[in-house]
Formats: C-alpha cells, structure tokens, sequence
C-alpha cells in the first residue's frame, strides 16, 4: 500500500521520520501532549476491553505509547491483530512486545485502516485509540465502516478519542488555544464538530447492522472520550 497523500503531508514529522518517532513514542510524552489524561484513558481502555474474556482484538492503527503493549499482556486476549500503513510503526510497536508475546498472539498487517484484510464478522472487539480526529472525513466514514464491518454481532467497537466540541471547555473558547490545536491537527475541527454516534449510525445501516452506544467515560471536563458500543 502507498502511503496516504494526507499522512505525507501533515504528519510526517510525527509517524514517518525517525527522528519523531523516537521522540514522541513515549507514555511521558504521549501524557504531556494530552494534558494529563493519557495514563488514565489508557488504563480505562484497557480495563473496559478486559470485561469480556478469549477475544480477538483489532487495533486499527498502532498508537504511541504502552496501550497496546499492555493489552497484549491481558489473559482476557487471546489474538491482537494491529494495522498500520507506515513499516516505522509496526516495527516500533513490536519492539516494545516481548517477542513470545509476539509469537502466542499477536499478527501485524502493514495495511491503512480503510483496507482491512480481515473477514466480516471475525473480530470480538474493534479499537480505534486517538486516530479518528487525525482523518480528513470522507477517510474517516471509511474507517468507521471497516471498523464495524470487521466485528463479529455482538461485538464491541472502542473508540478513545476527542470529546465533541463544546463552548464551555477553555481550550474551545479560547481562539488561541483553538489555532494552536486546529494548526498541529489539520482535521481536528471537522472532528470536533461531527456526529461522530450519527455518523457511525449511517455506516452500520449501510452494512444492515445496528450499532448501539453502551458504555461512555468523560476525561478533562469532557475534552476527552472514550466510547464503547455494541454491533448486532
């Protein structure tokens, strides 16, 4: 797969060079660059997939920090499967997963999070941690409809990610913190804005599924989110 025209050019300097890599894969940076909130969401997502046992897991995308290291060390999952479109990734994740880890459970897909190369209905638990508000729309329903395509009914999809934009929350208010968030991430805005429940909606309705909003936790007056449904 070539790499996306929109991951060349806005994010280059944070998932492609090396020199970024290296600087941003690390839980005290991660934490820093989402105020606080990081270790907590991590955690919290680790225990809301840990609810339910012998799952297969996807995880679309391969997120900085210890969220996915530390999942694969959770007995309630048997399989991790983990896409990327960027070889830097996949080998940066890898190195932070004992490799007998490796081995027993985990398979690593270079591929984008539109063209997953699993089997309809295959996956117990869908993850999509802090990528949704780093895609430009039409890339964003097309993920979203991979997502839920890919998990098994009554599976459950996971999303961490940015709160809905709200006035009352400093960082929404304020036109200088707003410039700095919408300059760094290019497709924040279009996110803050959406309706992310609605627009997951339409996609479950075009594959004749309903998907159902089970399970929400709020972080840093409801900047942050994280969001568990379920698939029929």
């Amino acid at each position: 797969y070539a790499l996306p025209h929109y991951l060349i050019k806005h994010y280059w300097w944070a998932y492609l060079s090396p020199v970024g890599v290296s600087f941003f894969d690390h839980g005290f940076i991660v934490n820093r660059i989402l105020w606080g909130y990081y270790h907590v969401i991590a955690q919290d997502a680790v225990n809301l997939i840990c609810r339910q046992t012998e799952q297969k897991v996807a995880g679309i995308s391969c997120a900085y920090g210890e969220f996915f290291p530390k999942l694969t060390q959770q007995s309630q999952v048997d399989n991790l499967y983990l896409f990327d479109i960027a070889p830097i990734q996949i080998k940066q994740v890898k190195k932070k997963i004992p490799q007998q880890v490796i081995d027993n459970k985990c398979q690593f897909f270079l591929s984008d999070a539109e063209h997953i190369a699993l089997l309809t209905k295959s996956i117990d638990t869908s993850v999509l941690f802090f990528l949704l508000h780093e895609l430009p729309e039409a890339v964003r329903a097309n993920v979203l409809a991979q997502a839920i395509r890919i998990t098994k009914v009554g599976g459950r999809l996971v999303i961490a990610d940015y709160a809905q934009f709200k006035q009352n929350h400093l960082f929404h208010r304020s036109k200088v913190y707003r410039y700095v968030f919408e300059k760094m991430e290019p497709f924040l805005a279009d996110f803050w804005r959406c309706n992310l429940l609605a627009e997951l909606d339409v996609q479950a309705k075009a594959q004749g599924r309903v998907i159902n909003l089970t399970n929400e936790q709020y972080y840093f007056n409801d900047f942050y989110r994280l969001l568990e449904f379920t698939i029929e």
